[in-house]
């Protein structure tokens, strides 16, 4: 276990390295969210993992994130068809309604498509699951999220 003074200096690096997972890394971000969950009893070794986080990011300082804009290749022959007839969409056979004033499209078009996971339990303390989804534009990561569930059901 940390001693007070080591416990205190843990906290600090796990707050400097939440401050940094908001400003761009997505290599980093579910590491740096499990990390507080050791706050109560850090040990060395939960100091130790934080430590190589730094080293990581210290030896890929210069990386960076690399927009790809091209169309993504989408095979929609993976996707099961489905008979929506019955839901409160399902009468809608027409084409959208759109505005007479609207303007003129410019540029070319953009398809914007999401990725979830999650994984059961795989916290072997609480047993709670971590969820996370990846928003892309065209083929660039545009948004990344994580959480742990609030309880177990």
């Amino acid at each position: 276990e940390l001693g007070s003074i080591m416990a205190s200096y843990y906290m600090s690096l796990i707050g400097i390295l939440r401050w940094i997972r908001e400003l761009e890394p997505v290599d980093i971000c579910i590491e740096v969210s499990m990390m507080p969950s050791h706050t109560a009893l850090s040990r060395e070794g939960h100091l130790g993992q934080i430590l190589n986080i730094l080293s990581f990011l210290r030896s890929h300082h210069n990386a960076e994130m690399v927009f790809d804009p091209s169309d993504p290749i989408i095979d929609k022959m993976k996707f099961e068809k489905r008979d929506w007839a019955s839901s409160e969409f399902g009468h809608v056979d027409d084409e959208e309604e759109l505005p007479p004033n609207e303007p003129e499209p410019r540029g070319l078009g953009f398809t914007m498509s999401a990725k979830v996971d999650a994984d059961h339990a795989s916290d072997r303390t609480t047993r709670r699951s971590r969820t996370g989804f990846l928003v892309y534009l065209n083929c660039a990561l545009v948004y990344w999220y994580t959480k742990k569930q609030l309880r177990v059901e």
